[in-house]
């Protein structure tokens, strides 16, 4: 949803962040900084898709698998059918996503 909304709004925006998501517009091009963040023990996102996705984003984006993440843990929601046993605390999931985030902006201008 929000890749979709900032491919139609691409002058409004620096970068886009995407928790256990996808982009299926094209902002390749756009200029935007991406971060993609993902667990590796997501079993909600379609991996296939996300991979499959990836051309949609620009070849400069970063991308972060956390170690022992799932894809619940993202947020404080609860265990998300079809999702992963986690290998870390939610809080640890979130501090470190939360690192990247802040990295992501302190080297955006």
């Amino acid at each position: 949803m929000a890749a979709g909304y900032v491919a139609e709004h691409v002058d409004e925006y620096k970068g886009l962040i995407l928790l256990a998501a996808y982009s299926t517009k094209d902002i390749s091009g756009s200029g935007l900084q991406v971060l993609s963040v993902y667990g590796s023990e997501d079993g909600v996102l379609d991996i296939e898709k996300y991979n499959s996705s990836r051309t949609n984003l620009p070849a400069d984006m970063e991308e972060h698998i956390i170690e022992g993440g799932c894809h619940a843990q993202f947020g404080s929601y609860g265990k998300q059918e079809g999702d992963g046993e986690p290998g870390i605390s939610s809080e640890e999931q979130r501090e470190v996503t939360a690192q990247y985030i802040a990295e992501l902006m302190a080297g955006s201008d």
